[in-house]
């Protein structure tokens, strides 16, 4: 037996006792197991691993394990004492051999800040004990914000506006802590269940803004043909989007740029999965809605979450016929693999069609700023 040896079995214990502290569970004594020499090894191996044990325990050291003695008759050696047993009687003894006595007091320290703000956390303090080693400023800052939001949901600022002193960048850096404790502590701070962890919470960044432009040069219930605005601000201003009949929503931000003027027609820029942000849009529900993506996996399933808010918006160039037209331009998708297949039940047959063929031809695809811009401008006009 080495001394590192020793060190390590003490050290595989450290988190089932922070997890013991934190639950106000009492595991003493914690007994270490200890491996005994062979019997035919000679009589200088156990006597080192003797020595060792003793030099390592409580009644040495003034903290540490207690060893408990048994008498080892072996025909080589004879009778001798040999410790059977190596049990830490208190935390203290643990905690300073091991060294974690710094850790315990930061994790004991965060717990009683949760404990000050909710009633039962101790359940969750020992299921994220990765968090709770973190400086106690930084839950204590964490909790300050969550408490703020608390009160104040959904307050569609961006999280550095937030009223609270804390340093500038805390929410990004502490982005997984404040997952795991509004999960944990305060779900009703969610205004929403999609998104990235600022969107459900009501706070904004520059990837929840919408971009939107006007492509009817004669509009005049919108004061600005192309801007961004929060996804919360188009619901409340639905008065500047009166004058549109139809809103095109387009995945691809060159493709959205390049939009032709189209009478009476909005255009908004999809970002991929960003359609979710439009779910509560109350008023695409009174346009013409038409979405048009990639013909590959990703698209379809872009528009087959747009339909679980939205079911009457259509498809737009996402078809075989568009698709076969423009065959020297498809290509394999490079990152088929993390493709989420699309939802059947919010596809049309023909689209459900489609999605076979683009699976059954591993993974082939269609980006939308290949097809032909002379095309593009007649589909549109036959659609809208």
């Amino acid at each position: 037996m080495r001394l590192e040896d020793l060190r390590k079995k003490a050290d595989r214990k450290i988190d089932e006792v922070l997890r013991a502290l934190i639950r106000e569970e009492d595991i003493w004594p914690l007994p270490i197991r200890i491996a005994k020499p062979k019997t035919t090894a000679p009589l200088s191996e156990w006597r080192e691993t003797i020595r060792l044990i003793r030099s390592q325990s409580k009644e040495e050291l003034g903290f540490g394990y207690t060893v408990e003695w048994d008498t080892v008759n072996s025909k080589r050696h004879g009778k001798n004492a040999f410790p059977s047993k190596l049990s830490f009687g208190s935390p203290e003894d643990f905690l300073r051999y091991v060294g974690a006595e710094s850790v315990a007091e930061t994790v004991l320290s965060n717990v009683r800040t949760l404990c000050e703000w909710e009633s039962s956390p101790r359940q969750w303090c020992a299921s994220h004990l990765a968090l709770l080693k973190k400086p106690p400023e930084v839950i204590q800052n964490a909790v300050r914000i969550l408490s703020y939001l608390k009160e104040n949901p959904g307050p569609e600022v961006y999280a550095r506006q937030l009223p609270v002193q804390v340093p500038t960048k805390f929410f990004e850096q502490e982005r997984p802590l404040f997952e795991a404790m509004v999960l944990g502590f305060a779900p009703e701070c969610l205004v929403q269940y999609e998104g990235t962890l600022e969107e459900r919470l009501g706070l904004l960044t520059k990837e929840s803004l919408i971009e939107f432009r006007s492509l009817d040069p004669h509009a005049s219930s919108l004061p600005f043909r192309h801007a961004m605005a929060p996804a919360g601000e188009l619901s409340r201003k639905a008065h500047y989007f009166e004058e549109f009949e139809s809103v095109l929503v387009v995945e691809n931000h060159v493709s959205f740029l390049t939009l032709p003027d189209l009478p009476k027609t909005l255009a908004i820029m999809g970002s991929g999965f960003a359609v979710h942000r439009l779910a509560n849009v109350s008023w695409l529900g009174d346009k013409r809605l038409l979405y048009w993506g990639d013909i590959d996996l990703s698209g379809f399933s872009i528009l087959a979450k747009f339909r679980e808010s939205h079911p009457h918006v259509m498809s737009l160039m996402m078809d075989q016929g568009t698709f076969d037209r423009h065959k020297s331009y498809q290509k394999m998708h490079a990152a088929k693999q993390h493709i989420p297949e699309p939802d059947p039940f919010y596809l049309s047959p023909e689209e459900s069609a489609m999605v076979e063929r683009l699976i059954s031809n591993a993974g082939m695809r269609l980006e939308q700023e290949h097809i032909d811009r002379q095309y593009v401008q007649s589909g549109l006009l036959r659609s809208i």
